[in-house]
């Protein structure tokens, strides 16, 4: 019998967008393939980088070689999954691996950007490198080159309804890229690192910008006050990107997959 090509799915983000623990959530299945931020890898760290606000680089590690790996085969796998932050393909779409569905998450921009802010913040790294708009708006161009171009469906998850219905919004996104549901979705186990690369688990990076999801066993509910709490902790540099990403969220949010 012919061995079946597995199904490929990309998950694409914008920061602090509750991404990291979606991943874990699928990586705890198996058979599943997961690749954590490759396209991140290539635009901060790359020889090919966009990125120049850090020093840390990855000898021969380009954004083809992205391609290369995502395209290549996962022997003992059914499903490949990447999650990526949609603004680091830099609005190069010649770099999206071929054979893909493309789905996309997004998260309230009162959580996201005020997370990532204090992440910049934390790092010392200035708040004018920034990707514009959050990169909300990088990911909102990529869903419309996806629906209009690629003409592939709409798949869309909100971070709010994927914490307060996870069960239903992952049977909903499973039934939708069509990939086996699995209980451990809902529960699994936490520190799984072993596919990530060893830059992302570099101690000063995971504590920064990943502790929590690290530590993640299971989706915690939202609460409205705390969504009114973070909007105050924004700096003025974050309202402005609030600012410019709201009418591309709420465009997004309208299409997405409800519970």
């Amino acid at each position: 019998m012919a061995n079946l090509q597995p199904k490929r799915v990309m998950l694409w983000a914008y920061l602090r967008s509750l991404s990291t623990v979606f991943e874990f959530s699928l990586a705890s299945r198996q058979e599943t393939e997961v690749f954590h931020e490759l396209y991140t890898l290539a635009y901060h760290f790359g020889e090919d980088r966009v990125f120049q606000g850090s020093e840390k680089r990855v000898p021969g590690y380009f954004f083809k070689a992205v391609i290369k790996t995502l395209e290549s085969d996962c022997p003992g796998k059914d499903v490949m999954l990447c999650k990526d932050m949609a603004f680091c393909l830099d609005g190069k779409y010649d770099r999206l691996p071929k054979g893909y569905i493309h789905t996309f998450l997004i998260r309230d921009l009162r959580r996201s950007i005020a997370s990532t802010c204090k992440n910049y913040i934390a790092s010392n790294t200035p708040l004018e490198l920034l990707p514009s708009s959050g990169g909300v708006k990088q990911l909102y161009d990529l869903h419309n080159y996806v629906t209009g171009t690629l003409k592939q469906k709409s798949i869309i998850i909100d971070a709010g309804d994927l914490a307060n219905h996870p069960e239903k919004m992952i049977h909903k996104y499973c039934e939708a890229v069509e990939i086996p549901y699995c209980d451990s979705y809902i529960n699994w186990k936490e520190n799984n690192l072993e596919y990530w690369h060893t830059i992302w688990k570099q101690t000063a990076l995971r504590n920064l910008l990943f502790d929590q999801a690290i530590r993640s066993t299971h989706f915690k509910p939202t609460l409205e006050k705390n969504k009114q709490m973070d909007i105050f902790e924004v700096p003025h540099q974050g309202h402005l990107q609030i600012e410019t990403a709201l009418p591309y969220y709420n465009e997004l949010l309208q299409k997405r997959i409800r519970p």
